[in-house]
């Protein structure tokens, strides 16, 4: 098998953001992350979070942001569908728009991969921590994020 050192994204090639930012910050340094290519746009659903004296601590999902912003609960609440709900959709964004990324980061400890181990294990770590992205460790040191985007350039090219 592949080891995720082949297949991660460096560590320098992702974006990043405070810790001490807020949810409006972040949003826009995602938002600043995608480029257009052939007519669609590409980017990293993530951001690596640093803190103060910039050591990598977390990593800030697109989810993490939607389920903050309570996209999640407009998603499943019944009574916000049988309703006009703009008003609460736009009073919720402002409430959360200063929550800051620290609040809602994933800590970096929480699910991580070595470089050395192969993709399959990798895809066994998406699946148990249901996450999409693993920052990639060498030697305790983070190095790169795995996406699930790379296991399965993996094994598409596998079978």
């Amino acid at each position: 098998m592949i080891p995720v050192r082949e297949v991660m994204v460096p560590l320098n090639d992702y974006s990043t953001i405070s810790e001490d930012a807020t949810v409006k910050e972040a949003i826009a340094a995602l938002r600043a992350s995608f480029h257009r290519l052939v007519g669609a746009w590409h980017g990293h659903h993530s951001l690596i979070v640093l803190n103060q004296e910039e050591e990598l601590v977390g990593l800030l999902t697109l989810r993490s942001l939607l389920v903050t912003l309570g996209i999640q609960d407009l998603a499943e609440d019944i009574w916000i569908k049988a309703e006009t709900w703009g008003w609460y959709f736009l009073n919720r964004l402002r409430e959360q728009a200063n929550v800051r990324v620290k609040d809602i980061m994933r800590p970096i400890e929480l699910a991580t991969v070595n470089a050395e181990d192969d993709a399959l294990k990798a895809s066994f770590l998406f699946f148990i921590h249901q996450v999409n992205s693993l920052p990639v460790l060498e030697k305790k040191k983070v190095v790169g994020i795995l996406r699930t985007i790379d296991v399965f350039r993996i094994i598409k090219n596998m079978l």
